[in-house]
């Protein structure tokens, strides 16, 4: 596969050897009836038609493609037709205004995406300064409530520019790393899809929060004393709830949820009006304004959950997303040591 680059322009053009046998792209070195034929097969793609491929396939629409490509959807379609037709495939299936990924498209979609990344990198040699984000940061909502603010700060203070974030729920970060909508994502529960791989980032203590004044509050508590409270707690199926359920609940002959809420604003604030206690990362003693009125509930055990890197299995990491990787890694190891001094200070 070979490559030439412009900067100036978008006129990146990649070479592609079509395969012509179902068993997909020969592995052999060509004999010289394959090199004197090798203008039949060499197939150019353009930089434009492969960011035109991957704006399609994440916005599952032609029209929201060409806007986000700055196109019109003539253009954007007449882009794709072309690519379609030299690579002798369908890359998408249409239906009803949508069209959506052929087996054939997803399996083109980590190459393409990588080489767009790589065209970025290219592009980045030659540039003395930058203000725009360059790729794309989930994270679930603990991590985007308490940990995401300072991790973008300590970037920004680093490179000078943040990249872009998005917050939601595991499944939903899980769905857009599989789409290439996202590139890299921190989160908090498990994930299950087979293309998508998880690597540890940092443990993260689950506790037992109360309004500083609460009377399990400032002494130690037991679990049967647990049993006689009302529970503020995420909705089912979040993480948070999860560990919830198969850490602290296993410890409890009886639990009463008086609501369940997705916010931990909302959850916070309904603990502070004294409607129960509830289960959530110890991170939130330490943030600015909630840690002002909030306490740990001393209970007999401890419980950790691990927080992870996820991103899909042929994910391309051009230069920022590794710098991004390391900026997380060394947050996690000065987090790590300010714990380890808390509990030798206790």
């Amino acid at each position: 596969m070979g490559c030439v680059a412009r900067t100036n322009s978008v006129l990146l053009i990649f070479s592609f050897t079509v395969a012509t046998s179902a068993g997909g792209f020969p592995r052999r070195e060509p004999d010289q009836t394959e090199n004197d034929k090798r203008d039949e097969h060499v197939v150019p793609i353009t930089l434009r038609q492969l960011q035109v491929f991957l704006a399609i396939a994440k916005a599952e629409n032609i029209g929201a493609a060409a806007e986000q490509l700055s196109m019109s959807k003539s253009a954007v379609s007449q882009a794709l037709s072309e690519l379609e037709g030299r690579l002798g495939v369908q890359l998408f299936d249409r239906n009803r205004g949508r069209i959506f990924l052929t087996p054939e498209g997803r399996r083109m979609m980590p190459q393409a995406d990588e080489m767009v990344h790589r065209a970025d990198d290219i592009t980045d040699l030659f540039r003395q300064s930058r203000r725009y984000c360059q790729f794309r940061v989930g994270c679930t909502r603990t991590i985007g409530t308490f940990m995401i603010a300072d991790l973008l700060r300590g970037f920004r203070d680093e490179k000078g520019w943040m990249p872009a974030a998005e917050i939601a729920n595991t499944r939903i970060i899980a769905e857009k790393i599989q789409r290439f909508e996202l590139d890299i994502a921190l989160i908090e529960g498990p994930v299950t899809d087979t293309d998508l791989i998880t690597t540890p980032w940092m443990a993260d203590e689950m506790v037992v929060v109360a309004p500083k004044d609460h009377p399990l509050t400032g002494r130690p508590v037991s679990f049967e004393e647990l049993e006689g409270v009302s529970w503020i707690l995420r909705e089912k199926g979040s993480s948070t709830r999860d560990f919830f359920e198969t850490q602290l609940r296993q410890r409890l002959s009886r639990v009463e949820v008086m609501a369940e809420l997705n916010s931990f604003d909302a959850i916070l604030r309904t603990v502070l009006l004294g409607l129960g206690l509830t289960y959530m990362s110890r991170r939130v003693l330490n943030d600015p304004y909630y840690g002002r009125f909030v306490s740990q509930v001393e209970i007999p055990e401890r419980f950790f959950r691990q927080l992870t890197f996820c991103h899909e299995r042929d994910k391309y990491f051009s230069n920022d997303i590794e710098a991004w990787i390391e900026h997380c890694r060394n947050y996690a190891r000065i987090m790590e040591r300010r714990e380890a001094e808390r509990v030798q200070s206790i």
